[in-house]
């Protein structure tokens, strides 16, 4: 079996400058342009600053009266819907009234607001918006929370893309416009979100990010519209990426909108009026007003808002059943490095290895963890069991992957010729050893099942054995950087691969949440790990930095202080 170069491939693009856009359709309220910001442009890694996750919402006997405070642009102002019922503060708030008897909006939102504008009442952007307490929305934030202390059981927001709306003048965007809008950001966002942190100890910040209009060109722009939807991709993508690690880096916990939205899904799958167009493509022109004509344009309507509202239902939802609040690093020498709240239960740090530490992966209840090494050791400690190894065989190739079963009573290794070792109740279900392989084997995941697994090798070639299905694969695309690792949605039904550049390549239902493809990183990206909830995912660096997309927590990082030996893999509570 060789690897199936097929091209149904969801993926992100390598970043362009930004030219020849037009007919781009403009109002106040989520900043066109913002959707645009340049990729090109370099700027600092984030998600690598200390750890602030945030604490898990009261519970539904939070007593009355309770608040939903919402914060933001022409989004959250309710800018597109037909209804203000229809517009996601408030669908979101219905459907958590549900867990908060008697819980009632409080809704600050501006059209045009900008995170300049939340900390700035000299920003002229203020004098169209409410008559806010200190003449801010973030200090009219304030003053509220401070006058209902207890009463406000999370925040929402969503800001940041007006920063660089004026940057789109025609057909032209100034890079030093967008330059000034995005550091802006960098540096507002986290004020913001700090000063709600200060004003409200441990109640929940909620950060979206956002849809990318702009994929609407493909069926607008004629004969340029496909390049220039295409174009727009890794541009949304630096943006999102950065407003999710601003978010998370701060405590906050990100809302992956662009994810429901399917930004960087090009797929051919979607349909608007009778022609098939991607999946992106059409998920922009149903749930926004860009295809439809009216005023409204770059704002969601209310299929859209629905998806906002669901978007920050699942993350408010998981946040309050709680889980994912902690991560392992561990690195080649053995060393395990604790995140958040999880707990250390053993190490090989100190132990003399035959061969360096290559995976990782937790028991099941996140009480245990095993380690393994290049030649097949496995190291068990907290409840996961020793069930064998490959530590006492003469291997042709190195182990470079390992999974374990759902009971966590077996595991699969596997060998970087593609050889397949099971132990436990994990059951043989075929391998690639024997057979000759363009690149390397380097990770493998299971399907839930305990059934099936996929390995795939370093170009991305897929193969799968048992049930699980062949779903696409980079096999046959030329990457800017190896795939390093994998891993498979909660119901066995989707994967993502990772390259070590960052760049998340999604397959079947897993959704794209984001990546560090556009980003300039210290060290490369070594694994990830899927959020508990599915939703979300979290990329680990050879330098021990950790970067959170989608529901994935942001539980810090050991990038400031990284460890003698480089880590090697990623896991979570």
């Amino acid at each position: 079996m060789a690897p199936t170069h097929r091209t149904r491939t969801r993926t992100w693009a390598r970043t362009r400058p930004a030219h020849g856009r037009r007919r781009i359709r403009r109002l106040s309220g989520v900043g066109a342009a913002g959707l645009l910001a340049a990729a090109a442009l370099t700027g600092s890694v984030l998600g690598a600053g200390p750890a602030g996750a945030a604490t898990g919402a009261p519970s539904g006997r939070a007593a009355a009266p309770a608040y939903q405070l919402s914060l933001g642009d022409s989004l959250a102002a309710g800018v597109g819907a037909s209804t203000p019922a229809n517009d996601y503060v408030n669908l979101v708030a219905a459907h958590e009234a549900a867990a908060v008897p008697g819980l009632v909006v409080e809704n600050l939102a501006c059209s045009g607001a900008t995170t300049n504008s939340m900390i700035d009442a000299a920003d002229p952007r203020n004098a169209g918006c409410p008559a806010y307490a200190g003449g801010t929305q973030l200090s009219g934030a304030e003053a509220f929370l401070a006058a209902h202390v207890g009463e406000v059981p999370y925040i929402t927001i969503d800001i940041g893309a007006n920063n660089v709306d004026g940057c789109l003048t025609g057909s032209t965007v100034s890079l030093s416009c967008v330059a000034t809008g995005l550091s802006q950001i960098s540096a507002q966002l986290p004020t913001i979100v700090a000063g709600l942190e200060a004003a409200a100890p441990g109640v929940p910040v909620f950060g979206m990010d956002y849809y990318n209009p702009f994929l609407a060109e493909w069926v607008l722009g004629g004969a340029a519209g496909p390049g220039l939807a295409r174009e727009s991709a890794p541009l949304s993508a630096y943006l999102n990426g950065l407003l999710v690690q601003l978010y998370g880096a701060a405590g906050a916990v990100p809302v992956d909108v662009q994810g429901a939205f399917a930004t960087q899904d090009f797929a051919l799958t979607g349909t608007y009026n009778g022609a098939t167009v991607p999946e992106n493509v059409a998920r922009t022109c149903d749930w926004t007003h860009m295809c439809d004509g009216s005023p409204y344009t770059i704002h969601a309507n209310d299929l859209g808002h629905a998806e906002l509202a669901g978007a920050f239902e699942r993350a408010i939802d998981r946040n309050r059943r709680g889980g994912g609040d902690g991560a392992w690093l561990a690195d080649a020498a053995g060393g395990v490095h604790t995140l958040g709240t999880a707990a250390a239960v053993g190490s090989m740090a100190g132990h003399a290895l035959s061969r360096p530490i290559v995976a990782m992966a937790p028991t099941s209840d996140g009480k245990g963890y095993w380690l393994v090494a290049a030649d097949g050791g496995v190291f068990a400690f907290g409840d996961a069991g020793f069930f064998g190894s490959t530590g006492g065989l003469a291997l042709t190739a190195p182990i470079v992957g390992f999974a374990p079963t759902t009971d966590d009573q077996g595991y699969w290794l596997v060998a970087a010729d593609g050889g397949v070792f099971a132990f436990g109740d994990a059951g043989f279900l075929g391998s690639m050893g024997g057979h000759a392989l363009d690149q390397p084997i380097v990770g493998m995941a299971q399907t839930g099942s305990d059934q099936g697994y996929w390995l795939v090798a370093a170009d991305g070639g897929i193969f799968a054995f048992g049930d699980a299905g062949y779903l696409g694969s980079t096999g046959g695309t030329t990457l800017n950087r190896p795939v390093v690792g994998m891993a498979a949605t909660v119901d066995g039904n989707g994967y993502w691969l990772v390259a070590a550049d960052g760049g998340v390549f999604s397959f079947g239902d897993a959704r794209f949440h984001g990546s560090t493809g556009a980003l300039a990183l210290a060290r490369p990206i070594v694994a990830m790990t899927v959020a508990p909830d599915g939703y979300g995912y979290t990329l680990g660096a050879a330098d021990g930095g950790t970067f959170a997309f989608g529901s994935a927590r942001y539980n810090g990082s050991l990038a400031a202080a990284p460890p003698a030996a480089p880590v090697v893999a990623v896991a979570g509570t």
